[in-house]
């Protein structure tokens, strides 16, 4: 059974796998990557990359790196050190990300075609880091409670940017360049 503290599956393949992990049942060690409270880098190259990662508690980290066609990032993390990365190229680069209390921090990358990132960060230091290059280019920024700051760079194409910042140390940066 993979580890609540830490949950981290990264499938090449198809939706049942990931239908399988979130009813509970356990994986075969090809499609299980990493099991630890830090993940220092995955690397992923393949025509349909798929990451999720679920974090509670300790001290968080994640850095995902896609290369490929159907690159999806989904993770969330809850509370204490949280830190997010994620580089992707390629053509239909998706980010979902969602940081619950203590230090938050995100730094995404991404490069070709359809770019979608969505990120909320609750409580306390906050920060975004966002650049988009070609094609689509969309970020939603979420940033409620604390030290907020949002930097967004997006060069290329679709060009659409959304945030949405509450309470306290706000500090908000959009680029577009077409």
């Amino acid at each position: 059974m993979i580890a609540k503290q830490f949950q981290y599956l990264t499938f090449a393949t198809t939706l049942a796998s990931v239908s399988a992990f979130c009813n509970g049942a356990d994986l075969d060690a090809a499609s299980e990557l990493a099991v630890s409270s830090e993940l220092s880098a995955a690397n992923l190259l393949s025509v349909s990359n798929l990451t999720v990662v679920n974090q509670e508690g300790g001290a968080n980290n994640v850095y995902v790196r896609q290369t490929g066609q159907t690159n999806y990032t989904s993770a969330r993390q809850d509370g204490n050190r949280n830190s997010l990365s994620v580089t992707q190229a390629g053509e239909d680069n998706i980010v979902l990300s969602s940081q619950v209390g203590d230090q938050n921090l995100s730094g995404l990358i991404q490069v070709g075609y359809e770019n979608f990132i969505d990120i909320d960060q609750y409580g306390m230091g906050n920060t975004a880091g966002i650049s988009q290059f070609g094609m689509q280019n969309s970020a939603y920024v979420e940033e409620i409670g604390l030290l907020h700051k949002v930097h967004v760079y997006q060069s290329g194409n679709g060009l659409h940017a959304s945030v949405r910042v509450t309470g306290t140390a706000t500090t908000t940066y959009i680029n577009q360049y077409d």
